[in-house]
């Protein structure tokens, strides 16, 4: 009996396997971006779902994070500390032509790119608190868009361009909010004690995936939560461990989300489906991980980092 159970779980072994290696035969490695100090200090990073092994963009030797890229592609925002305080900064997406964005003494940070391609939504605290402002990539303008007593934090902008999620102390508690970029009429999603953060849109701009501390406080922890975007609905978590799951995004076909995980006291980057099914580490490199940013569409991704030969991602099927 004891043989016979031992064969039958090497054979399940086998078959787990085979299914998982046709499961990654059918579907192509998408590129996602990514900070980490692994190198000893804050840098963007470029890897891909099957674990391709990750390419540093900018080399610099300030702290660099919180990568966003443009519609097409072709470039990634994030911003950096190497002028002496946090600025938006971007980059092609090879790492090449880093330039300066932003231009005040104040913290400018978490910069999202709009799907027009036209604006980046960033939180700075140039108005004496953290706000939501917009940056004109076509003249330089910066645009107040929030403007409260408390902070507002990491912009998200709704798959059609017409609105931004973001969480807000405004009531002593961060909370979840959406402003509409037309108007500026603002409203609130969550509603519990405790903190929600970190909120992002679903492609098809009906959900929206956020950071929920949802025990008690003693033993508070993040989870990922979805919630329907139109006014917070439906809401259902979507992890529950002991420790912390953060700053979720959403794959640009909606089918999975990335993360960051709290493990052994840093963060790495775990993957799964939008449904919380199927969940694996991508990233753990002996150091710290964070924020990950998917490729925006479908498209192949050529790389072509300082000093290595060109990669060449090819072009993600879809279904």
């Amino acid at each position: 009996m004891r043989i016979l159970l031992v064969c039958y779980g090497s054979f399940l072994m086998m078959f787990s396997v085979l299914i998982g290696s046709a499961f990654c035969q059918l579907q192509s490695p998408m590129p996602i971006a990514f900070s980490s100090d692994v190198n000893g200090n804050w840098e963007i990073y470029l890897t891909d779902t099957a674990g391709r092994q990750p390419i540093n963009l900018t080399h610099s030797p300030a702290a660099d994070y919180y990568p966003t890229w443009s519609p097409d592609n072709t470039q990634i925002a994030f911003f950096s500390r190497r002028d002496g305080n946090h600025e938006i900064y971007m980059m092609q997406s090879d790492g090449t032509h880093q330039h300066r964005l932003t231009h005040h003494p104040a913290t400018d940070k978490a910069p999202s790119w709009s799907p027009d391609g036209t604006r980046l939504a960033f939180t700075s605290n140039r108005g004496g608190h953290f706000d939501i402002y917009l940056l004109h990539l076509t003249n330089g303008e910066v645009e107040r868009l929030t403007e409260t007593p408390f902070e507002d934090e990491a912009p998200s902008w709704s798959p059609d361009g017409n609105a931004l999620v973001f969480h807000s102390k405004r009531e002593l508690n961060w909370d979840i909010y959406v402003v509409d970029v037309h108007s500026r009429v603002e409203r609130r999603l969550t509603h519990q004690p405790l903190m929600d953060t970190y909120a992002a849109w679903s492609p098809d701009g009906t959900r929206i995936v956020y950071a929920a501390m949802h025990r008690e406080v003693e033993l508070a922890d993040f989870d990922l939560y979805i919630m329907d975007a139109a006014d917070g609905g439906n809401k259902t978590a979507l992890t529950e461990t002991p420790t912390d799951e953060a700053v979720p995004a959403w794959a640009p076909d909606g089918e999975s989300i990335a993360f960051q995980f709290e493990k052994d006291g840093r963060w790495v980057i775990h993957l799964m489906r939008a449904d919380g099914s199927e969940r694996r580490e991508l990233i753990d490199n002996g150091a710290w991980a964070a924020q990950p940013k998917w490729h925006s569409s479908l498209d192949a991704l050529p790389v072509e980092p300082f000093g290595l030969q060109i990669q060449v991602w090819g072009r993600i099927r879809t279904r």
